[in-house]
């Protein structure tokens, strides 16, 4: 069976291509060694033959394939250039390539709007970045125990009131990657749950990544960087989960944001003697 051509001549997607990668023709040209009124040639369709030498050298420079420029695939990205600009490990690749792994479901996957944070949100959880701030959130609940614990000792009149608190206080205490799992759970759910609504009224994944894309998004993301999550940041989480439990004005809650920065310090400390 003949390959399938599709629409547009090879130099319709030469050109194309070109203009992509914001290359001029005589910018081509010097990269390739081919004539610059060659490549003007190509690419208008004047000239019907191109030798498969400038075809490898094109196709090199475009960062495509020849058999892309040819019109025999509809996928501009060559396989070794993909790959290599992913960097996915060898076993993804080949689960990928032997259809282990269904790619529809994973373009559905990585598509989703939360699936950046479903990605943190396990990344934060491998690097145990918020297993310290349960442990101070903990911490905390546990002085506030004590506290009432003591109240109830001194005045026996006030434990009916007070024995509900203590409970409730008692009842948010969290296994240090309770929280976490919760929350990867639910975003994950959420993530499963819009696919299956989307699959369900037709919808299709986005169209297959070409060369040119790739291009614009590194273009796009140059220089930026992931924003890692500081401690402040998980001080202040756990200050907005004891807030909602103990009412506190700004002054407390920033007292509780530095105890428990303190806290995760002295236990990052701690961990790090264990280790050494």
């Amino acid at each position: 069976m003949a390959a399938k051509q599709f629409e547009e001549h090879p130099g319709d997607r030469i050109g194309d291509l070109r203009t992509n990668l914001g290359m001029t023709k005589k910018e081509l040209s010097r990269k390739t060694g081919i004539d610059a009124s060659q490549i003007t040639r190509i690419e208008n369709g004047s000239l019907k033959t191109i030798s498969s030498d400038y075809l490898i050298k094109l196709a090199k420079e475009l960062k495509t394939s020849t058999d892309y420029i040819l019109g025999l695939t509809p996928v501009s990205v060559p396989k070794s250039y993909d790959i290599s600009e992913l960097g996915l490990s060898n076993e993804a690749v080949k689960r990928l390539v032997t259809g282990a792994v269904d790619v529809q479901i994973l373009n559905r996957l990585l598509e989703h709007r939360n699936f950046p944070k479903l990605i943190d949100l396990i990344r934060i959880y491998f690097q145990d970045t918020a297993a310290k701030g349960i442990m101070a959130r903990n911490q905390i609940i546990e002085m506030a125990t004590a506290s009432l614990s003591d109240l109830m000792k001194e005045h026996p009149e006030y434990r009916a009131g007070a024995k509900p608190d203590l409970q409730l206080l008692n009842a948010q205490k969290m296994g240090e990657h309770e929280a976490e799992i919760e929350k990867i759970k639910n975003v994950f759910l959420t993530i499963l749950r819009d696919i299956k609504k989307d699959m369900d009224s037709g919808g299709q994944p986005g169209e297959v990544a070409t060369a040119a894309m790739l291009q614009t998004m590194r273009d796009a993301l140059a220089g930026q960087q992931q924003e890692p999550v500081s401690m402040d940041d998980v001080t202040g989480i756990i200050a907005g989960q004891i807030g909602q439990l103990i009412p506190m004005d700004e002054e407390t809650a920033e007292q509780f944001r530095r105890l428990a920065k303190k806290m995760m310090e002295q236990a990052g400390s701690a961990q790090d003697e264990e280790g050494s």
